[in-house]
């Protein structure tokens, strides 16, 4: 009886790693890999997970997102939506999860970020309300200051106050990536803050802040150096179409268009209108 007992425990030991592993949160990385392992901190300057017994710590602009083992499973496909921009449907999903069934305050902060992210997407696209979206970002910044959504909750609410035409306040949140220990912000704070010079057509001033965040982009490499890069030399050729240098501008955006990946949605967008702009 005595040996059955000891077999029983150690079969439920060794069962206690395997339930352990099912209940692993999910990491949707910018790369578009998808990570399995556990969440154990989180703040602005990463994100540290465990994977087979050893510690990695990611840094917040590797994570797109987090599926924390406690949200539900549809979670995974919600962020999807979100990364292909679905902002409508994965906002209506997101509406329908009780914050209340889960269990985790990561899984609530995720929750409440993925749906001002979505509003203010939608925002900026014209489908929804500035004013309203930018408050409920700023809610969340206020709320979590320190989560790895930090820097670019604050791009974001820059890109909303731009939008809505108040440059000075977008350039106060794009400062804050520019005082960030990641050179991979302080480049994606250069071109916002050139992108909302071009807005207020001071094609100098932005000129120069694409040369910056272009400089910086080429000391770095992989997927988002060379994303940051192609962004500052669209916003380049916007510049040199409305500074009497257009034969530039095609040419520089010629360039672009051919080496962006088809999946860079956005860029190919904002390269063709930069790309008509110096036609024009």
């Amino acid at each position: 009886m005595k040996k059955l007992v000891l077999a029983v425990a150690a079969a439920c030991v060794s069962l206690a790693p395997i339930s352990a592993r099912a209940a692993d949160d999910t990491i949707r990385k910018a790369s578009g890999e998808q990570l399995k392992a556990e969440v154990k901190s989180l703040s602005k300057e990463g994100v540290v997970v465990e994977k087979s017994g050893k510690d990695e710590t990611l840094k917040p602009f590797e994570v797109t997102a987090i599926r924390f083992a406690d949200a539900p499973a549809t979670m995974i496909s919600i962020i999807s939506q979100v990364i292909n921009g679905g902002y409508e449907n994965a906002l209506n999903s997101l509406n329908k999860i009780d914050a209340g069934t889960l269990e985790r305050d990561e899984s609530k902060q995720e929750l409440q970020y993925l749906k001002a992210y979505c509003n203010a997407r939608l925002a900026l696209g014209g489908a929804s309300d500035v004013k309203e979206a930018g408050r409920q970002l700023n809610e969340f910044v206020k709320a979590h200051p320190n989560s790895y959504h930090f820097y670019p909750a604050h791009e974001l609410l820059g890109d909303l106050a731009a939008a809505a035409g108040n440059f000075d306040a977008a350039a106060n949140f794009y400062k804050v990536l520019s005082d960030s220990p990641f050179e991979e912000y302080k480049t994606q704070a250069g071109i916002a803050i050139g992108r909302s010079r071009l807005a207020e057509k001071k094609f100098p001033e932005a000129l120069k802040e694409f040369d910056t965040a272009l400089a910086l982009a080429e000391k770095g490499s992989g997927l988002a150096a060379e994303a940051s890069k192609q962004s500052a030399l669209i916003g380049k050729a916007s510049c040199l179409a409305e500074t009497g240098k257009p034969e530039e501008g095609i040419k520089l955006i010629d360039e672009v268009i051919a080496k962006l990946p088809p999946e860079e949605v956005d860029l190919h967008a904002r390269a063709y209108v930069a790309q008509g702009n110096c036609y024009r």
